[in-house]
């Protein structure tokens, strides 16, 4: 019997961590995006608590800790310049991450081990009435 196959819709954080835990389960993955190309950009993502766990066994923690910001604080300016609030890095669980990432550099994270071996299609479609590309 061959092994099950599965379309993932979105292949952005969520969609591409899914396909991650399906194709490391024997599962065939098809991730389809809409967008007609990369979009980098977006806010900063916090990785804390599990989801540090979570990047560990999927072996990307170090890659993620390589494009980490290093940002050490998140500072509020007034209009005339003057500092209206000062949150800093209180270690993995203050206002500020201790490990920041861009949200584009996080998918280029994900996308980079899932495409090599090329187990995993990215397939981006338009928005249109044709129907999706076949599994096969």
């Amino acid at each position: 019997m061959s092994d099950p196959r599965v379309v993932v819709s979105g292949a952005s954080i969520a969609g591409l961590s899914a396909a991650h835990w399906l194709r490391s389960t024997g599962w065939e993955v098809t991730a389809i995006e809409r967008a007609p190309a990369f979009r980098d950009g977006g806010q900063n993502v916090d990785v804390r608590g599990v989801a540090r766990e979570v990047l560990d066994r999927m072996g990307l923690f170090e890659a993620v800790k390589e494009l980490n910001t290093t940002a050490t604080a998140a500072v509020f300016v007034g209009e005339g310049g003057e500092v209206t609030a000062d949150l800093p890095s209180d270690g993995p669980d203050g206002a500020t991450a201790e490990l920041e990432i861009l949200r584009g550099d996080f998918v280029r994270a994900l996308t980079s081990p899932l495409l090599s071996p090329l187990t995993a299609r990215l397939t981006r479609v338009a928005d249109t009435d044709r129907p999706l590309p076949p599994l096969a």
